[in-house]
């Protein structure tokens, strides 16, 4: 039971783009792998919950929330750093960013006539940078779906035990000002 509830608060608890997710395969040259890139800096950032096909409250989601974020650069690739590690987006050259990642955690195994359940995280997060990375604005979103062929009725339930239809989605809308 004590890795079936870890494994659930990785999912719906942790945000991943805040929090600790790997990063896609990146070579880094000889950089630091927790700070690769040329540093743009450090965010004071505010989250507002946007749109919600999950029902926030049960996800124990906040309405507003806010966070730090330290940002670095190279070329068109950005780094979005969050203490662990860095994780992989891009830039263009007029500021305009994405990031995307993704978790699958393995609640059960199948087991005869059980098929399992494994569920799937995805998030995104898109925006731009002021042309002096003074500011950035954009929209951070969290996606919650079951693998095929995995039957997770039993296991996607919120905070207050409500069940959660999934798929679903929960999105906050971003805004920073550079805080170093």
């Amino acid at each position: 039971m004590r890795a079936f509830t870890r494994a659930l608060s990785l999912l719906f608890f942790v945000p991943l783009l805040t929090g600790c997710m790997q990063a896609g395969e990146q070579e880094l040259d000889d950089q630091d792998p927790h700070q690769p890139g040329d540093a743009i800096g450090s965010f004071a950032v505010v989250g507002k919950l946007k749109d919600d096909s999950c029902g926030a409250d049960n996800l124990s989601a906040p309405a507003k929330w806010s966070f730090n974020l330290k940002l670095s650069r190279k070329g068109s690739t950005l780094y979005w750093l969050n203490g662990r590690e860095a994780i992989t987006g891009e830039i263009d050259a007029s500021g305009r960013f994405t990031f995307e990642t993704r978790l699958e955690v393995p609640v059960s195994a199948p087991r005869g006539a059980l098929k399992g359940c494994v569920m799937i995280r995805s998030d995104s997060a898109s925006g731009a940078l002021t042309s002096s990375d003074e500011e950035l604005s954009g929209e951070l979103a969290y996606a919650y779906s079951v693998a095929k062929g995995s039957d997770c009725s039993e296991y996607a339930l919120g905070a207050e035990g409500q069940p959660l239809a999934l798929p679903c989605a929960l999105s906050y809308s971003l805004s920073g000002a550079r805080s170093d």
